[in-house]
């Protein structure tokens, strides 16, 4: 036989039963927004955390705060070709805003100096007379002339004159 009234104790056992659903729901909602939230604040941190000296220098030219030192030019003979070709360049040095780096920079220049020219007299006349050579030229400079500082590192190398012949 069906039950035509519910009594007011089954009316609160189904109240009941609807709550406890209501705050799971919440509850569980809670949970994956703090998760969510503890990701993005993680990943923040760990993608926007510079790497160490590297991470300041480029942290600091990226912001504009470089200087440049003009290294003159530089006409040397390539390798491998008994005089023949040669290579004429002007180059510029970029570093970032470092007084000790500065004072250090225009201490060794004459080191510097060697260090770009004998990079380049390794160079054959093939390895430099390409049209995408220049960037494999700076960064083989580049790497020549840090390995020569002991207070920082140059961000740059530009060619303001280039002439191989």
């Amino acid at each position: 036989m069906p039950k035509a009234n519910l009594s007011a104790d089954d009316g609160e056992k189904a109240g009941a039963k609807t709550k406890p659903k209501k705050k799971k729901t919440w509850l569980i909602i809670m949970v994956v927004l703090i998760i969510l939230a503890g990701s993005a604040g993680g990943a923040y941190w760990y993608f926007h955390k510079p790497a160490g000296e590297a991470g300041e220098a480029k942290k600091k030219v990226a912001a504009g705060e470089s200087e440049s030192l003009d290294m003159g030019e530089v006409v040397v003979n390539l390798s491998g070709s008994g005089g023949s070709h040669y290579l004429r360049v002007k180059i510029v040095i970029e570093y970032p805003k470092d007084k000790k780096l500065a004072e250090e920079l225009k201490k060794k220049k004459h080191t510097v100096s060697d260090a770009i020219i004998t990079t380049l007299r390794s160079k054959t006349y093939t390895e430099v007379s390409a049209a995408n050579s220049a960037q494999a030229l700076k960064l083989s400079i580049m790497e020549e002339v840090n390995n020569n500082l002991d207070s920082g590192e140059i961000t740059g190398v530009y060619f303001t004159d280039f002439l191989v012949q």
